[in-house]
């Protein structure tokens, strides 16, 4: 709904066609006293609308005693609350005790502003006399000065009309009042720019759309005879607001936004809920969901639109971080893996690989926590606290050998493993080899962390036949030195212990080589010969 603010009783250019017209005529009591000389007001009551001028006759009084100035008069009419326009400012009477008549032209259109002001109500104004006489110098001042006979005159139109709302908003109703005299037996409205345009009611009512000035004519038939009158630019309609609400807006989840209006002179939004305060052009919301806000904008004229504006909620992002089952071996690292948001930043920069980044690496040395913030694009944030528990390192396993049987040191399980590569089913703490080559075990504790064994060679211990009569080794039994002859120059060879281990390598430079077996424990031994072909040989060494 749109609502005036505005009076409605403003100047305005009139047109009439006066054929049914009476004479308005009245007479003020006397003025007179001391008080004259300053202003005083004075109503001319009854006051109907007028086509032409008007007429102020009075006769006025002030004694004159030469030496003290002269004499002089003044009248103002009101058009306002506070504002006058002056129509007479005589002043440099010397006339003594006598009275002076005068005679003053208010123009037609200083007419319609004072009877504008009252609503057809009153003629008002205000009067001052200036007296030169002094006291004790021959004056009396028993009724000096004086104003008598004032008379205000002109000629009304049968045909007027007043109304309460001129002044509007689009799409409002203006109500028009017969104001006629002479009691009209019929009447004609014309109304451009208004629904209806004519009317024959005594007091309509129309409807205006569009902004801008309107003029209304008025007919009526007396006993006079028809009586028109035109007023210019009677019906003001002023523009609607241009109200917005501002852009529609992003707000993280229990945070703030304020909202931008404008456009207007007075503000009301919608739902008040969650608004710092509904009244003014940006409030601060504060919503809990989704929600479109409304703003009813009123101009200074108490025109009214509205606009409407979108504060989306962004949920809060809840970032995650997989941590492995947040529990580190010592002396190991942990993968940190962050999801649920745009961008991470963590804190604090101690043992970890960098402060940004879903994926980081850390390195603690005893129990430590994490704090990571989760940014989304709308730049809302949540965090998450992430706690690493640092357990001591698994112990590194020791690897036996006894009855063709390889046995681990005791761990929460095993993984066995032949030349680096895991054996299917290899995972108790003994393992038959079914191969010759280099061994491994990994074992995990009961806290899962991990060791790997060094690696233990196994090979047969069974003795081959020679592949050549001419490869021989003696002494038998050897003590301190082994002499090996029959090998080609560039063959590798080794000697392994009873256990399968590797005590002593090297190449044949020669078809002869001694091997130093002086640090070697007594017992069974074999000699290994060749790269592709291998012959393998007993050798006791005591």
């Amino acid at each position: 709904m749109l609502h005036k603010i505005l009076p409605t009783l403003v100047s305005f250019a009139l047109t009439t066609f006066a054929v049914a017209q009476t004479p308005y005529t009245y007479t003020l009591p006397q003025m007179e006293g001391y008080g004259l000389q300053s202003w005083t007001p004075f109503t001319f009551p009854g006051t109907p609308n007028t086509v032409g001028d008007a007429t102020l006759d009075f006769d006025w009084l002030a004694c004159y005693q030469g030496g003290f100035g002269t004499n002089g008069v003044e009248i103002e009419i009101r058009v306002g609350a506070s504002s006058y326009i002056s129509v007479l400012d005589y002043t440099g009477g010397t006339v003594e005790c006598s009275f002076q008549p005068r005679n003053v032209t208010i123009p037609a259109t200083l007419m319609q502003q004072a009877l504008a002001y009252t609503g057809g109500t009153g003629f008002e104004g205000r009067v001052r006399v200036d007296d030169a006489c002094q006291p004790g110098v021959g004056c009396s001042f028993y009724n000096d000065p004086v104003v008598r006979q004032f008379t205000l005159a002109y000629t009304t139109t049968a045909a007027n009309f007043t109304s309460p709302d001129a002044i509007n908003c689009p799409g409002e109703v203006v109500h028009f009042t017969d104001a006629s005299i002479n009691s009209p037996s019929s009447h004609s409205w014309s109304f451009p720019g208004g629904n209806p345009a004519t009317s024959t009611l005594p007091n309509p009512v129309v409807q205006y759309t569009a902004p801008g000035s309107y003029p209304v004519t008025l007919t009526v038939m007396t006993v006079d005879g028809e009586s028109t009158m035109t007023v210019a630019d009677f019906v003001t309609i002023h523009d609607l607001p241009i109200a917005t609400a501002g852009a529609d807006q992003f707000v993280c989840e229990g945070e703030l936004v304020a909202l931008q209006g404008g456009g207007g002179s007075t503000y009301s939004w919608f739902p008040i809920e969650s608004l710092s305060d509904p009244t003014i052009a940006g409030p601060v919301a504060s919503p809990v969901e989704t929600t479109t806000y409304t703003v009813l904008v009123t101009s200074a004229q108490g025109c009214q639109a509205s606009d409407q504006v979108l504060v989306t909620v962004v949920p809060q992002p809840i970032p995650v971080v997989d941590n492995g089952g947040g529990v580190l071996c010592s002396g190991d690292s942990l993968e940190l893996t962050g999801t649920g948001a745009e961008f991470y930043t963590w804190s604090p920069n101690l043992f970890i690989s960098s402060t940004s980044g879903a994926n980081v690496t850390v390195w603690p040395t005893a129990d430590q926590s994490w704090t990571v913030v989760g940014t989304d694009l709308y730049g809302c944030i949540g965090e998450a606290t992430i706690n690493v528990v640092v357990v001591p390192a698994a112990t590194t396993p020791l690897i036996t050998w006894d009855d063709m049987v390889l046995s681990s040191t005791v761990g929460d399980s095993y993984q066995w493993y032949l030349q680096g590569e895991a054996l299917i089913g290899a995972t108790q703490q003994t393992w038959i080899p079914a191969m010759n080559g280099n061994y491994t075990v990994m074992i995990t504790d009961v806290n899962g962390c991990t060791a790997v064994s060094e690696g233990y060679y196994f090979g047969s211990v069974g003795i081959q036949v020679p592949v050549s009569e001419t490869l021989r080794v003696y002494p038998q039994p050897a003590k301190g030195a082994l002499n090996v002859t029959g090998a080609h120059a560039g063959d590798g060879y080794r000697m392994l212990d009873a256990q399968g281990r590797i005590v002593r390598s090297g190449i044949f430079h020669g078809p002869t080589v001694t091997v130093d077996i002086r640090d070697l424990a007594a017992g069974m031994h074999i000699l290994e010969v060749g790269t592709e072909a291998v012959v393998r040989l007993q050798v006791v060494v005591e």
